[in-house]
């Protein structure tokens, strides 16, 4: 994990990765009604990836570090040119500001964002599976001054979603869940 300390010359020359992570098996078990865990080991339980970092170029990366915020997601830590927040699951979504030059050895990635940087998008999903769940939290954000489209009418292959734009005009859709019932 990064942190505003870290002298390291290398700090932003980390490539988007997958990252691999040993669990030790005394992580407390989750129950699931039809998958009893107990006396399983974590790591036979969690996936043995997940995506570690995904760069997204911003104009301001402190105004979108607060949408990010906003929205629930977890504010780690800011650097020059550079913001961290965290998604569930511990994906990090690097808030790179554009014209930065601290933050260019990131921007070469295409991974997640096309080289124009024009209205990309991303899908996020929120951890509950039903219609009225994504409504709540919809309408959370409302209540924080989010303009969020209305829940579709229609499902994406099953799941319920709704959109709304970041501050540079990204469009990010949130999804019902569509993990499967084992803990990710």
């Amino acid at each position: 994990m990064l942190n505003s300390t870290d002298q390291s010359d290398n700090v932003f020359d980390w490539p988007v990765t997958l990252a691999l992570q040993a669990l030790p098996d005394k992580i407390a078990m989750r129950s699931f009604p039809d998958k009893p865990m107990k006396g399983k080991k974590m790591n036979e339980l969690l996936p043995s990836a997940a995506l570690a970092h995904f760069v997204m170029k911003v104009n301001d990366v402190d105004a979108s570090y607060a949408f990010y915020q906003g929205l629930g997601l977890r504010a780690l830590d800011k650097f020059p040119g550079m913001a961290i927040i965290e998604l569930r699951g511990g994906t990090q979504l690097l808030l790179t500001e554009k014209d930065v030059p601290e933050t260019q050895s990131l921007h070469i990635s295409r991974v997640g964002q096309r080289p124009d940087f024009a209205a990309e998008k991303i899908d996020l999903m929120i951890a509950g599976h039903s219609r009225s769940e994504l409504e709540t939290y919809r309408t959370g954000l409302i209540a924080k001054g989010y303009s969020a489209q209305e829940i579709a009418q229609e499902t994406l292959f099953g799941h319920h979603y709704f959109s709304l734009q970041d501050p540079d005009g990204n469009g990010i859709s949130f999804y019902t869940s569509h993990c499967s019932q084992q803990p990710v």
